[in-house]
C-alpha cells in the first residue's frame, strides 16, 4: 500500500471509530435531557378558603373570575368554591362542600368516591388511589385519566376535612401535559395545611 491509501485507510478508521464512540455519548445526552423536566414550576405558600388552608400553588397560576366560572360552569350542577388557572392550560379547583366530615370519615369518603369513579369514568386510567397522612392529617386521593369532552384529561383528587366540612381539591391538565404537571400535582397534595 503506498502513503496515500495508508492515510485514506486511517482516515476513514477514525471516522468510523468516531461515529462508534459519539453514538453512546449522545444517547445518553438524550436519555438525561428527557428524563429532566422542561422547566421547573416555582411553586409559592398561599392560604385560601378564608385563610382556612395553606397550600402550594404555582407561581403565575390565577384565580378564575366570577365572570369565566360562571361561564365554565353554567350547566353544572355544582361549582368549586375558587379555581386557580394559568390560562386554561391546567387548573386546581377547591370546593369546599357542605358534607359533613371529620378525620374519621376521610377512609369512608375515599372508598366512596373510588366506587363512585370506577362506575361513572368505566374508561379512566387508574393510577393511584386511597388515603396518607399528610402535615399531621388524613387525605383521601385519587390519581386518574379519564376521558372528558373528546380527550383525556390527567386528574388528581384529594380531600381532607375542614372546620367539619369536606374540602374537594382537584388538579387538572391535559393527558399530554401529564409529564410535565404530575410531581407538581403530588407536590401541591403533599402541602395541604388545614388550621385544625
Amino acid at each position: 500500500m503506498d502513503k496515500c491509501s495508508i492515510l485514506s485507510f486511517t482516515f476513514f478508521r477514525f471516522k468510523a471509530m468516531r461515529k462508534v464512540l459519539l453514538l453512546p455519548v449522545l444517547c445518553l445526552f438524550l436519555l438525561l435531557t428527557a428524563a429532566r423536566p422542561a422547566a421547573e414550576v416555582e411553586l409559592i405558600k398561599k392560604r385560601v378558603l378564608s385563610e382556612r388552608v395553606e397550600i402550594l400553588i404555582p407561581k403565575g397560576f390565577e384565580v378564575m373570575s366570577e365572570q369565566q366560572m360562571e361561564f365554565n360552569y353554567a350547566k353544572s350542577q355544582s361549582r368549586p368554591s375558587m379555581i386557580f388557572t394559568n390560562s386554561k392550560e391546567a387548573s386546581l379547583t377547591f370546593n369546599y362542600t357542605d358534607n359533613a366530615a371529620d378525620q374519621d370519615m376521610i377512609d369512608m369518603y375515599a372508598a366512596t368516591f373510588y366506587k363512585t369513579y370506577t362506575k361513572q369514568f368505566k374508561d379512566a386510567k387508574w393510577f393511584e388511589n386511597g388515603v396518607k397522612e399528610i402535615n399531621g392529617r388524613k387525605v383521601g386521593y385519587m390519581e386518574l385519566m379519564k376521558p372528558e369532552l373528546g380527550h383525556e384529561v390527567y386528574t388528581l383528587i384529594f380531600f381532607t376535612d375542614v372546620e367539619d366540612k369536606l374540602l374537594m381539591c382537584t388538579f387538572t391538565c391535559a393527558d399530554r401535559q401529564k409529564p410535565e404537571w404530575e410531581a407538581v400535582a403530588k407536590q401541591i397534595m403533599a402541602s395541604v395545611k388545614t388550621n385544625q
